[in-house]
């Protein structure tokens, strides 16, 4: 957690440099493109362990504002060459995107490849939007999609956010909490072994999927368990501690 960290400083750093004293002032016939994403405090956290196949296409959510009602606007995209320590040949990017029309959301799509370095450590793609005569660059914290790509285990995303609560606030993490229980790489391995049976890739956002194949799984703990060669050693985490996994059904 401490590199995402310094990597925010560093994203701050270099756009506020350049850009000390920016009041964005919005024209008449431009549109001002960004990413959903604010990238002081998101990033994509991708490991190919979740994704057997060694490629993955990937949505981006852009936004705008400006003239967006009036007609589709071609623009293109292009790494941060500052930030970014992936190599070229695991990236796709689009040789033109489009926000169309009559919406102040729209999506691009990348390709990510597997590598063999990618199982030594995690490496950065950081992406921007290419201004031209129609688009522009749009808020300054959401200027760059940041991805961290690697083929390491890496703890998902959707299994650390706070994603679940009352009313409006979100105070837990619902994988954690409903579902597998705390995270560890044992508990997460047999996880996506499971999912691969069935050649299932999850993305965090069918619980349905979620709560089926953590069932499977706390079958599978169950049934080690039980057996009576087992007895009295439960199956453990590499931090010794029983695997325990709280999902009802």
């Amino acid at each position: 957690m401490k590199r995402y960290f310094i990597l925010v400083f560093i994203f701050i750093g270099i756009l506020t440099s350049c850009e000390e004293k920016e009041i964005m002032e919005y024209s008449d016939d431009s549109l001002y493109v960004s990413f959903v994403a604010d990238a002081t405090k998101d990033s994509v956290v991708l490991s190919f362990k979740s994704y057997p196949a060694g490629e993955v296409t990937w949505e981006i959510p852009v936004k705008a504002v400006g003239v967006w009602e009036r007609g589709e606007r071609e623009y293109t995209i292009s790494v941060d060459k500052e930030m970014t320590t992936l190599p070229v040949e695991l990236y796709k990017l689009p040789e033109k995107c489009v926000f169309h029309a009559g919406q102040d959301q729209d999506t691009i799509e990348i390709i990510l490849y597997n590598g063999p370095i990618l199982a030594e450590k995690a490496y950065r793609l950081v992406l921007k939007v290419d201004a031209n005569d129609e688009v522009k660059e749009g808020e300054l914290n959401f200027r760059r999609a940041i991805f961290q790509v690697s083929d390491k285990l890496e703890r998902p995303k959707w299994w650390t956010e706070l994603n679940g609560g009352y009313g409006y606030a979100n105070i837990f993490n619902i994988a954690e909490t409903y579902y597998l229980g705390s995270y560890s790489e044992v508990k997460y391995t047999m996880f996506l072994e499971e999912l691969a049976k069935d050649n299932v890739v999850f993305d965090g956002e069918d619980t349905a999927i979620l709560k089926k194949y953590s069932l499977r799984l706390k079958y599978r703990v169950q049934e080690y368990n039980d057996a009576p060669e087992n007895a009295g050693k439960p199956l453990c985490d590499e931090n010794g501690d029983p695997i325990v996994i709280p999902v009802v059904g």
